[in-house]
């Protein structure tokens, strides 16, 4: 154990203020969420309501806590946060407003018509928030969607990376537990508010791989060291009574038989789909479906 840890010290090292900064800094983010306390200024909003479960996906207690939550999140942040749940086909009412909208954005259409009527946004009408809208309803190409749509500050803070891992982050858990996963929503968007998108870091899938590769490189190095080639055979390995004796073997060819086949080959392919991304105007945002 102790050779291991000489070894990779410095592995535990650079974990161990890895560790340490991550403490410090969600200390600080814990500390900057305990000072702010944004006042809302936006007083022609048609609705204080921020859950709308029109899809019956969520029991009363649960939208309740939501509701909560989602007060206590909108004066951290200074956005408004709004959730919609669905059941029903987007395709009439989002091709009457964009005549070529495609599948994949019934919601988008909804999500931007439902926060622009309800004049939603934390400072003005049709200001910062977020707004996401998840239809359960499967619509004629078999999928269900969800959008989550970006507006003001919540826009500018929001790349694409940013979008796609809080849709993640709900996709985990919506099909199990529609409140864990719209909790998750909330506290997502709470956390890459108001630290800037420090506290969630998109690591590319190759890094692992690379990680790994490094550690079996150094490990190997260390241990081409520690455990060099031993000897096998010495100076009278072979001989037997004083007298050199090597075994000898041979292989004798007597015959060569060649067999052929056609090998038929077909091509098939298969596609799937997690997201797309864009938004009308002024709207950002992206979605997915399942």
């Amino acid at each position: 154990m102790k050779e291991y840890f000489r070894y990779f010290k410095w592995v535990y090292l650079v974990l161990g203020l890895l560790l340490l900064t991550y403490l410090v800094l969600n200390a600080g983010h814990w500390g900057i969420a305990k000072a702010v306390n944004y006042q809302r200024t936006n007083t022609e909003c048609v609705t204080q309501e921020r859950v709308f479960d029109y899809g019956d996906v969520l029991s009363d207690k649960e939208e309740e806590k939501l509701r909560k939550l989602i007060a206590k999140r909108e004066k951290q942040t200074g956005c408004d946060i709004v959730l919609v749940t669905l059941n029903e086909s987007l395709e009439a009412y989002a091709t009457e407003l964009e005549p070529w909208v495609s599948n994949d954005e019934f919601v988008r259409v909804y999500a931007e018509q439902f926060w622009e009527k309800n004049k939603m946004g934390f400072d003005v009408p049709d200001g910062d928030g977020v707004i996401l809208v998840d239809n359960w309803y499967r619509e004629a190409d078999g999928n269900i969607y969800t959008w989550l749509c970006t507006t003001g500050r919540a826009k500018e803070a929001y790349s694409d990376a940013a979008v796609n891992h809080i849709l993640d982050n709900v996709y985990r858990y919506v099909e199990s537990d529609p409140y864990k996963a719209y909790k998750t929503y909330v506290n997502d968007f709470y956390h890459d508010m108001l630290g800037i998108q420090i506290f969630h870091t998109y690591v590319p899938g190759a890094v692992p791989w690379i990680v790994g590769l490094i550690a079996a490189v150094i490990f190997a190095m260390c241990n081409w060291r520690a455990k060099k080639g031993q000897k096998t055979t010495t100076a009278i390995t072979y001989v037997a009574d004083r007298q050199p004796h090597f075994r000898v073997r041979e292989d004798r060819f007597l015959r060569k038989s060649v067999v052929s086949h056609k090998i038929q080959t077909s091509s098939g392919g298969g596609s799937h789909g997690g997201g797309s991304h864009g938004g009308g105007g002024h709207h950002g945002g992206g979605g997915h479906h399942r």
